[in-house]
């Protein structure tokens, strides 16, 4: 999209946000962010806006190669061939390089799913996957379909997303003067934040968190992470959901050091703090406090069975195993070792991103968590 448009996309979201404001005078920053990414037709993921890859604004483990969607297929099989008439349903798939990986690896280990499920809610993104995936030999794309809403029949199988969670919008607050404040967005002269008080029911939400906070201390939490939890997982009959998102217990989340909290924006790979800047045309997120996450699971009657970083999943699963042969296709061997490193170094993905699976009704030890799993920190 070139940028004069970009310009005129952007100008006409803020007109639409300005005018939602122009009737209450304020609305929640969750609210604010919810139409920056989500607005029908405008936006960051609603929009046709290119998002993915060296040439949009960030690059997704999936984009980096094979080898990630390669061993998370060895997890998925584990779980697909205990049951019957599995599924796999991913969330918010990309450009669906994933689901293109994936399914050729489940070939491979003679354990494809009977339906792909991908909910996606942009209608851009899913035509960009579907032109993807019509790639896939017949009988491997004809495996997938696509829904807009969660799937309203019972179900056996994997429900799987990959930094999708922080995509989710976020209320901001502030401790001051010993009670927390709701960050609003309100108009003047363009776009100005505002404290103001909780609603009673979010303001529940952060205390239930017992958290021990410093004077002006500020950060987010994810205000419907249960409904939107148990909406995607109600009529999980037998199964397992992964999520895979960059993200803290809540003792590292909600650290002392961490006072300014942990939303982010990015636009075309730079990192920024301006959000009101760009809008619709940006990525706004937020990291995942892994706790609640655990938390919003146990309430909608799932068991919490694995948490470990990207590192440890990964190589539980084997992931070394996917790298080639050095002596006949070096260059292969070496991009794949390059892809390998970034996946699980320390300093790359490797412990900024994590892991956590939760159960329904099935019993298995997971073998993404045999090397590690620290759900004591939970």
């Amino acid at each position: 999209m070139p940028q004069s448009d970009l310009e005129q996309h952007s100008l006409a979201l803020q007109k639409i946000i300005k005018d939602k404001i122009s009737k209450t005078g304020s609305i929640s920053f969750a609210e604010f962010m919810h139409m920056s990414l989500y607005q029908p037709g405008f936006g960051y993921y609603s929009s046709g806006h290119h998002k993915f890859g060296k040439d949009g604004d960030f690059v997704t483990s999936p984009e980096l190669g094979c080898l990630f969607a390669k061993s998370l297929a060895l997890q998925f099989s584990q779980v697909i061939k205990s049951l019957d008439n599995p599924i796999i349903l991913e969330l918010g798939a990309g450009t669906g390089q994933f689901a293109f990986d994936c399914l050729l690896e489940l070939e491979k280990l003679n354990s494809l799913p009977e339906k792909y499920y991908i909910l996606e809610v942009s209608a851009d993104l899913q035509q960009r996957q579907s032109e993807l995936l019509q790639i896939l030999p017949k009988h491997l794309s004809e495996l997938v379909e696509w829904i807009t809403q969660p799937l309203a029949k019972k179900f056996n199988g994997v429900v799987f997303a990959n930094e999708v969670v922080d995509a989710l919008p976020v209320e901001v607050f502030r401790y001051h003067d010993n009670e927390f404040q709701q960050k609003r967005v309100t108009w003047d002269e363009g776009f100005k934040k505002i404290w103001g008080e909780f609603p009673e029911k979010l303001l529940k939400q952060i205390e239930d968190k017992n958290l021990q906070l410093n004077e002006g201390y500020i950060s987010e939490f994810i205000p419907h992470l249960n409904s939107w939890l148990n909406s995607i997982t109600q009529n999980l009959n037998h199964g397992v959901v992964i999520f895979v998102d960059y993200g803290y217990e809540r003792n590292a989340y909600y650290h002392p050091h961490r006072s300014d909290g942990t939303l982010i924006c990015f636009y075309q790979h730079q990192a920024n703090f301006d959000y009101f800047n760009n809008i619709g045309i940006q990525d706004m997120t937020a990291f995942v406090d892994f706790t609640a996450l655990a938390e919003a699971g146990d309430s909608c009657g799932l068991g919490v069975d694995g948490f470990t970083t990207q590192a440890h999943f990964l190589m539980s699963l084997g992931i070394q195993n996917h790298l080639g042969d050095s002596q006949n296709d070096y260059k292969s061997y070496y991009q794949n070792t390059t892809q390998m490193k970034k996946l699980t170094m320390p300093n790359e993905m490797g412990e900024k991103f994590k892991v956590i699976a939760f159960t329904k009704n099935y019993a298995d030890e997971l073998i993404g968590f045999t090397l590690s799993n620290q759900l004591h920190l939970l």
